[in-house]
């Protein structure tokens, strides 16, 4: 059976740079944080989190602003054109910003606002609902192919990463099931637990709660290898299909950004890696640090922005 890994799998080795250190301080005042995601989603629990680790480090406050739209349209338009760029509004960001702009021309992409820092990478998986009678991702994959359309597979907004993952991992194992977009991960996962899909293809820190609960069942991992927190869930790999993804998380500022203010701001996000509940949020999210700031974030972006052109293209 052909192979495909999945897009940005291996960009997360790009060498990191020595930290330097900048006059700027920030944060001086509150911070606005900004995300694609409606309220539950990765983008919005991302910044929630990171939220409150600079309120009880700094003594500021921050405001978490949910423009949802367009597959992080809204939010990109909004900060290349509206949003100040004195520093203190900023927005989440993962390859959902370099999906949109490629499907659909015109909408502001990374070259339009200043990538300040990649901050960590999150795996992406399967899961399902308790009561699902799936209990292996074996058993769905022969459900579906015995049973073509019959399944429905929730995922965080259309043309998402979460997109591609669904559509490379339906080409590499042979099945044929519906794509059920919402307005962002929280939805998706919404939808799971009133069982109005089959299933979610998400990232673990999203539907935490419900996973260790027990509500949620998660049966594949879509990365080399099995995560320290679910060890028994296997990786697709281990059943020969190599549809790997590791979706990157940062943030942006709008245009035309002063260069110190975004080495100091990369510096900040950087240094509050074990700073709670920041350490919390991407420990037990199965999430990893991968700090990359200003000029290698960008130069990452490049990088990204190329693989995800030539994938989205092959779909077609």
């Amino acid at each position: 059976m052909r192979k495909t890994t999945m897009l940005l799998s291996t960009l997360v080795a790009l060498p990191l740079a020595m930290p330097v250190v900048a006059d700027t301080q920030w944060p001086t005042q509150d911070v606005t944080l900004v995300t694609h995601s409606s309220s539950g989603g990765g983008g919005d629990v991302m910044l929630r989190n990171m939220g409150r680790t600079l309120e009880q480090k700094f003594g500021i406050n921050t405001v978490v602003d949910n423009r949802v739209g367009g597959s992080g349209a809204v939010a990109m338009s909004w900060m290349a054109n509206q949003a100040p760029n004195d520093g203190y509004t900023i927005l989440s960001v993962t390859p959902t910003q370099l999906i949109t702009p490629l499907r659909a021309p015109g909408i502001p992409t990374y070259q339009d606002l200043t990538p300040i820092a990649r901050l960590l990478t999150d795996p992406t998986t399967l899961y399902v609902h308790e009561n699902s009678q799936f209990e292996t991702i074996e058993e769905l994959l022969e459900h579906a192919r015995e049973n073509p359309r019959s399944l429905s597979i929730g995922i965080g907004s259309a043309g998402s990463l979460d997109q591609l993952v669904l559509q490379n991992f339906a080409r590499e194992t042979d099945i044929d099931v519906r794509t059920i977009p919402h307005e962002g991960g929280g939805d998706a996962v919404v939808a799971l637990l009133g069982e109005h899909v089959d299933a979610v293809i998400g990232e673990p820190g999203q539907a935490l709660t419900h996973l260790d609960s027990g509500t949620l069942r998660m049966l594949a991992v879509f990365q080399e290898e099995r995560l320290e927190t679910y060890p028994e869930v296997p990786t697709l790999q281990e059943l020969g299909y190599e549809v790997i993804s590791n979706k990157f998380r940062g943030v942006f500022g709008p245009p035309d950004m002063d260069p110190e203010l975004v080495e100091a701001i990369g510096n900040t996000l950087r240094d509050i890696v074990d700073d709670e509940p920041w350490k919390t949020y991407w420990s037990e999210g199965s999430m990893t640090p991968s700090y990359l700031g200003h000029e290698e974030f960008t130069e990452f972006l490049h990088v990204a922005n190329e693989e995800i052109r030539e994938f989205v293209e092959g779909l077609q």
